[in-house]
């Protein structure tokens, strides 16, 4: 005698299962006479299974496929899908159907998302948490752990969703450029990229580039450089930065310098179209020359400066620039500069053309019979993800 309120299915035997005819019938009865005999044979189990396995994929995908961010656009349009992040007075929007649509902050009279974002602030402030409409156009509260802010919607900087997967949480471009001369033999290859993992407070970041010019079956001139950093914002428009690298210039008798930066970062100027940054802190590197001279060990000082401009136009501008100077402590008067400038226009969705300046120039190189200065200008096809 059994109490069938236990509610579960139960084998009698390999090729029998037993269901409950009223699992809410709470008195004593007879087992064999509130059960049903269903046969299930071996090929019955796999489709089952294989039903399960369906159901549950099918379920997953319609769980990650939900898109349940709203945006109020200021035509009074009410818009479902997923915002991908804003930065730079531009929204990227992924609507069913539609793709990725972009369009301007300004555009915006409000927002909802349960999402957690990280939210940065045209003060320089950083938040964390989900977004929600107000009863005031164009302001967005936002529901932080600590209580709810109200803000302007033309007050939001940055905005990026915090994504658990690693692959969502980078972003990238690669550059790639090529030219050839038949009359002097001579061919031009360069390579360059970037690409960012953002963290809470904190992003990491690596950028290469080579240079390489061949003439005929020799290599003629190199340049390499290679950066990893690490910035965390401490407050407002603060930030604290480490870089560790490498680089390499024949022309300035460079065969390799690795290096190691501490910097304090501050943001003079950050919205909706120009990003200009400073950063001051002491370097220390280590030189190795392509003659006889033996590697020295150089402790520097450091101030960059850099510039960021875009333009949500048709097609899409982004022109980057920065400037470094490093006083030498250990060799008296000299002096490294660095000028980088690039410009890039988007030709297709992703996909953009560029020209790319460069300037380095060393007072006093490591090998007595460098040249002080290499400068070169690149064209380039490069792609953006995320």
């Amino acid at each position: 005698m059994y109490f069938n309120r236990l509610h579960k299915v139960i084998c009698a035997s390999p090729e029998l299962v037993l269901l409950l005819a009223n699992p809410y019938d709470y008195q004593m009865v007879n087992p064999l006479e509130k059960y049903i005999f269903v046969p299930f044979n071996g090929e019955m189990r796999i489709q089952l299974l294989l039903l399960t396995f369906l159901f549950l994929c099918l379920s997953i995908g319609l769980l990650k496929a939900q898109k349940t961010d709203t945006i109020i656009h200021t035509n009074g349009n009410v818009l479902t899908g997923e915002i991908k992040k804003l930065n730079y007075g531009v929204v990227n929007f992924k609507m069913t159907g539609m793709g990725t649509i972009k369009f301007k902050q300004k555009n915006i009279a409000g927002i909802k998302s349960t999402k957690n974002f990280e939210i940065r602030t045209s003060d320089g402030s950083n938040y964390f948490g989900s977004l929600d409409t107000s009863w005031r156009e164009n302001t967005v509260k936002l529901m932080i752990s600590n209580g709810v802010l109200l803000k302007e919607v033309d007050d939001l900087t940055e905005l990026y969703p915090i994504k658990k997967n690693f692959w969502l949480r980078t972003s990238g471009a690669i550059d790639l450029g090529f030219d050839f001369s038949k009359g002097s033999d001579i061919a031009k290859l360069d390579v360059a990229g970037n690409l960012t993992y953002r963290k809470r407070h904190s992003d990491i970041r690596l950028e290469f580039s080579d240079n390489t010019t061949y003439q005929g079956d020799s290599l003629n001139a190199s340049k390499s450089d290679v950066d990893f950093s690490y910035q965390r914002h401490i407050k407002n428009r603060w930030y604290i930065q480490g870089n560790l690298g490498l680089n390499s210039n024949s022309e300035l008798g460079l065969r390799l310098r690795t290096y190691l930066t501490l910097s304090a970062l501050k943001d003079l100027v950050h919205n909706h179209v120009n990003r200009l940054y400073v950063a001051v802190g002491p370097t220390a590197n280590k030189e190795w020359s392509y003659g006889d001279e033996d590697p020295i060990t150089n402790f520097e000082g450091m101030v960059i400066a850099k510039y960021h401009l875009y333009k949500f136009t048709d097609p899409e501008i982004t022109i980057t620039s920065d400037l470094g100077a490093y006083p030498s402590f250990t060799v008296a008067g000299r002096w490294r500069v660095n000028f980088n400038a690039e410009a890039k226009v988007e030709v297709i969705k992703d996909f953009y053309v560029g020209l790319r300046f460069y300037n380095t120039y060393d007072s006093k190189p490591i090998a007595a019979d460098a040249s002080t200065s290499d400068w070169g200008v690149v064209t380039t096809v490069g792609y953006s993800f995320h």
